[in-house]
């Protein structure tokens, strides 16, 4: 089977063309919600009654940034509200950090002041503002501090990430039911199980510094922040609680802990040193035509022993470069367990729910050659061009892009590899 995505293309650029850069939204972030909205001067629970465009301008702004005016209903207000009904103001861009209020839905709303002649009250993404059906606990101990009574606690939820990392498409993770989490200081132990949406909570919980626990069946494992698995079912969260302020809301991730594992073994028949890339590749990506290329790598250790591990359940390949061309950092060709460059004559390694493929043996292929390629770029009167850029691509990949109408699109992309000039004599060489 012909993969095209692995092909070579090799353009040629005699001039240059500018790129705008499109502005992104960028948040610096926020505070737990005790801390944010000790500062926040307008909090409420509101239900959207219109959403309509808007010149926010006429309060003395020199830009039109917040151009969305949207009308909540107060549901409960929680601080600064005086009236039943409020104006808020956002950007109608994305890129602009704005929100796009859903007329008929419930919002956790934090209002900033804004205008430099008339004040008027202003949201984004970047404030803690979000729909109300995913703050309940946020809520409750917002309205413990507007009642004058703060009521800490521990809240989250625990959730099975069935995404993969670069191996499957992305999905949304889902809640695990039932699992048993704990929140212990020293002095103090609470233990409560997740509800069906996978939630936790512990209220008016006393001050300290609690470590949570969380008991997982054997065949998962929790991943910490660097996408790294612990070897263990259980690893610690550590949180301080005061007699004011208490936890943000606490996601803890998990995945199944599908593992592979195995060595590989030099043309003497020696394992290999540390260091050796090895790649994991979905067999639904592998036997793509073109597309995004979704894989997993690791590196040998000292002994040729590699392994991966919290894999989903699925079916996949193992080798070397499977997702790239050789390079001067790996010059080895594409080669895929047992040891052939065709995916028809690869073995198909599958994994259930926690499974271990154990024992493979991969065998360190020759190294490719370097190839040299030589040309000349000529005019249309057949004269040399001196200076003209040849540029070699390689390896196809998606990449997200704004488009005219500010909206991201993914978009098929090959990879540059590197660039030549033509000399004097119009010739250039290019090494593959």
């Amino acid at each position: 089977m012909n993969r095209g995505f692995f092909g070579l293309a090799i353009l040629l650029t005699l001039w240059g063309a500018g790129i705008e850069n499109a502005t992104a939204c960028e948040c610096m972030g926020t505070d737990k919600p005790s801390a944010e909205f000790r500062k926040t001067p307008v909090v409420f629970v509101g239900t959207v009654k219109s959403v309509k465009s808007a010149d926010s301008r006429k309060f003395g702004d020199e830009y039109n940034f917040n151009d969305l005016q949207t009308t909540f209903y107060i549901d409960e207000p929680l601080k600064g509200v005086k009236s039943k009904e409020i104006d808020i103001y956002t950007s109608s861009q994305g890129t602009a950090c704005g929100i796009e209020f859903e007329p008929g839905e419930q919002y956790l709303i934090y209002a900033y002041e804004e205008g430099s002649k008339i004040k008027y009250l202003s949201t984004s993404i970047c404030s803690r503002s979000r729909d109300a059906g995913s703050r309940k606990d946020e809520i409750a101990v917002l309205r413990s501090i507007s009642n004058g009574a703060f009521i800490p606690r521990i809240y989250g939820r625990v959730e099975e990430i069935i995404r993969g990392i670069y191996l499957l498409d992305d999905l949304r993770n889902v809640p695990m039911y039932d699992v048993l989490v704990t929140a212990s200081n020293g002095e103090n132990v609470y233990r409560t199980r997740t509800d069906l949406g996978g939630n936790f909570s512990f209220i008016n919980i006393r001050k300290g510094i609690y470590r949570l626990d969380v008991k997982l069946p054997s065949t998962y494992k929790l991943r910490d922040d660097s996408w790294n698995f612990v070897s263990k079912t259980g690893t610690d969260f550590v949180y301080e609680v005061t007699a004011s302020d208490s936890p943000d809301f606490i996601t803890i991730e998990t995945r199944i802990n599908g593992r592979i594992r195995g060595r590989v073994v030099a043309e003497s028949g020696k394992p290999v040193g540390k260091g050796v890339r090895v790649s994991l590749i979905s067999r639904e990506t592998a036997e793509k035509e073109v597309g995004d290329i979704k894989y997993m790598p690791t590196s040998t250790d000292g002994s040729g022993n590699f392994e991966f591990y919290g894999i989903p359940p699925g079916e996949y390949y193992v080798g070397f470069n499977l997702e790239t061309r050789p390079g001067k950092d790996f010059p080895y060709p594409r080669t895929y367990y047992p040891g052939t460059p065709e995916v028809e004559k690869a073995k198909i390694i599958v994994l259930g729910k926690g499974d271990a493929a154990e024992g493979l043996v991969l065998n360190l292929p020759k190294k490719v050659e370097e190839i040299k390629v030589r040309g000349r770029v000529v005019d249309a009167e057949g004269k040399p061009v001196s200076g003209a850029i040849v540029e070699r691509y390689g390896l196809y990949s998606r990449e997200w892009r704004e488009s005219d109408d500010y909206s991201m699109q993914n978009i098929l992309q090959p990879t540059f590899e590197g660039r030549v000039e033509t000399d004097e004599n119009g010739e250039f060489t290019l090494m593959l």
